[in-house]
C-alpha cells in the first residue's frame, strides 16, 4: 500500500505540473457583486473593492462604476473578506462572504465618512435573498456534508437529502422533480463525470465516485441553471473538491461494521448444517471496513519555496473493504453416478436378455421401481460385440473407465461439499454452501491550487 500511495502522489504531481492551464479552466466559481453608497444613499463611483479568500489569501479586485456597482467574476467557492476603500470614507470590511458555485454573492455596503485609517468591520456575509440570478438551488457545505447520515460514504448520496429528490429503491434509481434521468447533469470541479452513454436511463451513475471527506461543497440547481451549466441539463449537481489553505489540516478515520450484533439470515438457519461446536448455522459475512485519511495545506519546501498565499495541495485517500459471501445451492452428481452407475425410474422397463443393456438391473415395483446400469460395463460389452461395433463405428475408442481428469475433478467437488441431500433425480444431489469472496476499492483524490 505504501509503494502504491507514493507512486500515486508522484504521478499526481507530474500531472499537476503539466496540466496547470487546464486546471485553471475548470475551477468551479461564483461571483461577488453589489453596490457601494454613501451615508445619504448616493452611489459612490471609483471605489476600490477587494475580495480576499480567507483560506488561501488569494485576492481579486474591482472598481465601482459610475452607478456605484461592482462585479468580481470567476471567484472560486469559499469564504471571503470584502474590503471597500475610497478617499474621504472609512475603510469597510465585510467578513464571511460565502461564494457558492454558479451563484453570485451580493454585498451592498453603505460607507461612513471618516479617515481611511479607520476600519469598520461588518460581521456577516452577503444578503440572504439572492436577487441577481433566477437560478433556484441548494448548497451543502462543511459540517452539513459530514453530519448528514447516508447509507454510504459516496458523496452522491448527499443529493438524496435535498428537496425534490425521490428515491424508490437504490440511490441510482432516484429522480428529481419527476424529471427523466437524461435531465441530470453531474460535474466535479466543473468537469462532467457522468456516463453519458447511459445517461438517459441511469443519470445518477458517474465514472468518478467522490467521497464525502473529499468534498467541500455540493450545489444542486433545480430550476433555471445559469450559463456556467452549458445547457447540459435541467437539474445540475455540482461537486467541489476540498482544497488546501495557508494552514495544515488533516484527519483520519476508520469505519467498521461487524455481524456481531446482527441476527443470522433465515435461509442460512434453514439450509445450512449447524456448526458442530457452536451448534448454529454459519453466518454470511457482512463485515465492512472503510479506513481513510486526508491532509491539506501550503506546498512548502524548507529553504527553497514557501507556498503560503501561492500554492496549495489537498489529498484524500479512502478504502472500501467488503468481504462478500453468498448463500448458494447447487446440484452435484451422486456418488454412484460419479462411478458411472446411472439410475432411472420406470414401472415397466424390462432389461434385454442379450446385448450391451443386459446388465441393467431393476428393483422395486410401481412408480418407485428403480433401474440402474453402469455405463462403463455397457460400453465394454458393446465393444466386445463385433456386430454392434460394425453397426455403430463411432463407439470405437470409447472409455471403459472414467477419464482420469474428469474423475479427479468430480472427486474434488465431492470432497469440497460439506453435505448433500437427495433430490427427485436419483442421479443428482443438492448441496448448500456459503460462497466467500470480497472486494477492495480505493478512492484517491488529489487537488493542487496555484
Amino acid at each position: 500500500m505504501k509503494s502504491l500511495l507514493l507512486k500515486f502522489i508522484f504521478i499526481s504531481l507530474v500531472v499537476a505540473f503539466f496540466g496547470l492551464p487546464v486546471f485553471g479552466q475548470v475551477t468551479p466559481t461564483g461571483s461577488i457583486s453589489g453596490t457601494i453608497s454613501d451615508p445619504q444613499g448616493a452611489v459612490v463611483a471609483n471605489a476600490s473593492v477587494t475580495a480576499k479568500n480567507k483560506a488561501t489569501g488569494e485576492q481579486k479586485t474591482a472598481t465601482t462604476s459610475d452607478s456605484g456597482a461592482f462585479n468580481i467574476p470567476a471567484v472560486p467557492s469559499g469564504a471571503y473578506i470584502v474590503t471597500v476603500e475610497v478617499k474621504g470614507f472609512k475603510k469597510m470590511q465585510v467578513t464571511d462572504v460565502k461564494v457558492d458555485v454558479g451563484s453570485p454573492a451580493t454585498v451592498n455596503v453603505a460607507l461612513e465618512v471618516g479617515s481611511a485609517q479607520e476600519i469598520v468591520t461588518i460581521v456577516g456575509g452577503g444578503e440572504v435573498i439572492q436577487s441577481q440570478s433566477a437560478t433556484i438551488g441548494t448548497t451543502l457545505t462543511g459540517r452539513q456534508i459530514t453530519d448528514i447520515p447516508t447509507a454510504s460514504r459516496d458523496a452522491l448520496d448527499l443529493v438524496l437529502a435535498l428537496p425534490g429528490t425521490t428515491t424508490v429503491g437504490r440511490p441510482r434509481q432516484s429522480s428529481v422533480n419527476g424529471l427523466p434521468k437524461g435531465a441530470l447533469n453531474i460535474t466535479l470541479d466543473g468537469i462532467n463525470v457522468q456516463d453519458n452513454l447511459l445517461k438517459s436511463n441511469d443519470g445518477f451513475f458517474t465514472y468518478i465516485r467522490p467521497r464525502t471527506d473529499a468534498i467541500s461543497e455540493v450545489t444542486v440547481s433545480t430550476s433555471n441553471p445559469g450559463a456556467e451549466s452549458s445547457g447540459e441539463g435541467a437539474f445540475q449537481i455540482k461537486f467541489v473538491t476540498q482544497g488546501g489553505s495557508n494552514r495544515y489540516h488533516g484527519g483520519g478515520y476508520w469505519y467498521y461494521r461487524s455481524p456481531g450484533l446482527n441476527a443470522n439470515y433465515w435461509f442460512n438457519n434453514r439450509d445450512l448444517a449447524p456448526d458442530p461446536v457452536t451448534h448454529k448455522a454459519p453466518r454470511t459475512d457482512i463485515i465492512l471496513n472503510q479506513p481513510g485519511f486526508k491532509i491539506g495545506g501550503p506546498i512548502s519546501i524548507p529553504k527553497l519555496f514557501n507556498g503560503k498565499d501561492k500554492a496549495f495541495f489537498f489529498l484524500n485517500y479512502e478504502e472500501y473493504r467488503l468481504p462478500e459471501s453468498t448463500l448458494r445451492t447447487r446440484n452435484v452428481m451422486s456418488t454412484a453416478a460419479q462411478a458411472g452407475t446411472y439410475q432411472f425410474l420406470s414401472s415397466s422397463f424390462a432389461p434385454p436378455a442379450t446385448g450391451p443393456g443386459a446388465s441393467t438391473t431393476c428393483t422395486g415395483s410401481g412408480a418407485t421401481r428403480v433401474c440402474s446400469l453402469n455405463v462403463y460395463t455397457v460400453i465394454g460389452a458393446a465393444l466386445a460385440t463385433p456386430s454392434f461395433v460394425t453397426a455403430n463405428p463411432g463407439i470405437t475408442g470409447a472409455f471403459t473407465t472414467a477419464d482420469p481428469t474428469i474423475a479427479g475433478l468430480l472427486g474434488s467437488i465431492r470432497s469440497a461439499i460439506p453435505f448433500s441431500k437427495a433430490t427427485g433425480d436419483p442421479n443428482l444431489e443438492t448441496t448448500t454452501f456459503i460462497n466467500k469472496g470480497g472486494q477492495k476499492r480505493e478512492f484517491p483524490t488529489v487537488r493542487f491550487d496555484f
